[in-house]
């Protein structure tokens, strides 16, 4: 017995591993980071439970129209000397008794005020939804710019590792030509101290990967020992800059289907009822009333029956009566409360009306910026591949001139150096160019994909 229990114990351990480790190996695309990130964002899920009140707000409005039902009853026992209405004479003995009523109560009128609350519950609803989705597209955002990071910095560490190889073939040559006579020993030193801060340059790239690959899991409040994301296929910058639209019509677009812009419109429809039901005070108010009561007493006497047993079914039939009444409220004077309290509600609507304006003048400079940066990046992006092309150029010449001893490895160093700065140089231009781009996109409706 203890055997099985011991081995049914191992196979799902060792199940557990290999689902861990099959987490760990499968490959993230965006999609993925981004999906996986706004199911488990906790601000997100809290909004959600804010949402949820908010609907449930818009219930009790609408509900709030429906008569109320309400069924009261009371009983109890005396002692000692009582005067009964029913008997008609003080009498000393015990008497049990009930009394019960129902009643409901409906408004007719109210100013209207049952019809704007309503409304304005449900324009709150709107707008915390809204919310919630521009949070999300802020997440999506933060999440397409740690993964093109860690595509930079894995692109920076190959371009590194390139480089340092190079650099140990070179030693291998240099340490023949040294033999040979043609170089002084010198070189090697040279090269061996280049090579070695080229292994102190990958070491920093590789830290800087994996730095961003935490922040990325941060972002997606995901658990992982390693984070594995798809490289999308190669994305033509150059392409992708002439794909961009002009600035108004981004700014017109994202105005059309941005969800803040569409919140600031929801909570100004909202401010807006808010004064119908300031205003609801100033109206009478008219409400229907209606209930049926009864009653029970044990020392109740039938006068209609004297001598027998005044039973609990008869007098409840006897006693019960009905009543249907109407209540009218006309508001005379409440110490200007009422004014003051629909002042507020208009100054309220004008500092709807003033978020509105600011969050239409942030987008737009939002995408200004975002515009003016994708120009600046696209530029540096063609200068830095003009410059990596002359540097290749310019090193290609100083290898094939240390090899045949021309120049010495100070001067090679010099070019290699040269060529490695121009490589990141692009690279940071490529990587800034897709990122600004991406921003645009988004403000243009457009999937966040690469």
């Amino acid at each position: 017995m203890n055997l099985k229990f011991h081995f049914f114990t191992v196979i799902l351990l060792f199940t557990g591993i290999s689902f861990l480790n099959a987490q760990d190996q499968k490959e993230w695309s965006l999609d993925n980071c981004i999906n996986y990130a706004l199911e488990h964002n906790l601000n997100i899920q809290k909004q959600d439970l804010t949402v949820s009140i908010l609907r449930n707000n818009f219930d009790i409005a609408r509900y709030d129209r429906l008569p109320s039902v309400s069924a009261n009853f009371s009983g109890g026992t005396t002692f000692g000397k009582t005067f009964s209405q029913d008997a008609g004479e003080f009498i000393d003995e015990q008497i049990t008794y009930l009394n019960g009523d129902v009643s409901t109560n409906v408004t007719l009128f109210d100013g209207f005020r049952d019809k704007s609350t309503i409304k304005q519950r449900g324009h709150e609803v709107d707008a915390s939804l809204y919310d919630k989705e521009a949070y999300a597209n802020d997440i999506a955002l933060q999440i397409v710019n740690y993964y093109l990071q860690i595509l930079y910095n894995r692109e920076q560490y190959n371009s590194a590792l390139s480089q340092l190889e190079t650099t140990k073939e070179q030693i291998e040559r240099t340490k023949e030509l040294v033999k040979a006579g043609s170089v002084p020993k010198g070189d090697v030193l040279e090269l061996k101290a280049q090579a070695a801060n080229e292994k102190s340059q990958l070491v920093s790239y590789a830290n800087l990967e994996k730095e961003a690959r935490v922040n990325l899991k941060q972002a997606m409040n995901v658990q992982l020992d390693t984070l594995i994301i798809t490289k999308p296929e190669n994305i033509d910058a150059d392409e992708l800059y002439a794909t961009l639209n002009p600035i108004n019509q981004i700014y017109q677009t994202a105005i059309g289907h941005l969800p803040e812009v569409k919140a600031a419109e929801a909570s100004i429809m909202a401010n807006k009822e808010a004064i119908d039901i300031a205003k609801a005070d100033y109206y009478p108010s008219l409400y229907l009333g209606a209930s049926v009561s009864s009653r029970y007493n044990d020392a109740a006497v039938d006068f209609s029956n004297i001598g027998n047993k005044y039973t609990f079914g008869e007098q409840v039939q006897d006693y019960l009566s009905a009543n249907v009444g109407l209540s009218l409220s006309i508001p005379i004077f409440n110490k200007f409360r009422t004014k003051y309290n629909v002042d507020n509600a208009r100054i309220n609507l004008e500092i709807a009306k003033r978020d509105e304006a600011l969050t239409l003048q942030n987008i737009y400079k939002q995408i200004e910026r975002a515009m003016n940066d994708s120009r600046a990046a696209y530029e540096n992006f063609r200068a830095a591949k003009e410059s990596l092309s002359a540097n290749q150029e310019s090193f290609k010449y100083a290898e094939q001139r240390f090899n045949s001893g021309l120049i010495n490895s100070v001067d090679y160093n010099l070019a290699k150096t040269n060529l490695a700065k121009a490589q990141v140089d692009l690279l940071n231009a490529r990587y800034e160019l897709i990122f600004k781009v991406k921003i645009l996109d988004f403000y243009m409706g457009k999937e966040l994909k690469l």
